[in-house]
């Protein structure tokens, strides 16, 4: 009897290791699981934060974009007056002088909006990748 005795006691020690350790196990899991679940919102997280930089950026650039081609309109249309003037005029040597300075003035522009406009096409491409 105390034979037997013994060994149900041993099956029973033996079971609640075996069964012990399970829940250990998979609460293990579940901690991994939930880690790795944390860690993928966060990078998401982040993923969006950094998405709205780049469309704030975005933003700003279509603003000054914007007033650059407004600009160079005004620009286009100074130079346009000067050519046709400037020979009517007896400053036509200084209206000249001022029609190179606002192509200068345009060259940098150009340069200002095409940067521009990289910022804006660098946004769409990724948007689309969204």
């Amino acid at each position: 009897m105390k034979k037997k005795l013994a060994v149900l006691v041993g099956v029973l020690v033996l079971s609640s290791m075996a069964f012990g350790a399970a829940p250990a196990k998979k609460s293990s899991l579940e901690d991994s699981l939930n880690n790795l679940e944390k860690q993928l919102q966060r990078l998401d997280q982040m993923e969006q934060q950094k998405f709205n930089e780049q469309a704030a950026l975005a933003q700003a650039a279509q603003q000054r974009l914007d007033k650059y081609l407004a600009m160079q309109a005004t620009i286009d249309q100074r130079i346009a007056d000067i050519e046709a003037n400037a020979d009517k005029s007896i400053f036509g040597k200084e209206f000249k002088q001022k029609m190179s300075e606002f192509k200068s003035l345009r060259a940098e522009l150009d340069k200002e909006i095409k940067k521009e406009q990289k910022v804006l096409e660098d946004f769409e491409l990724l948007k689309s990748l969204r």
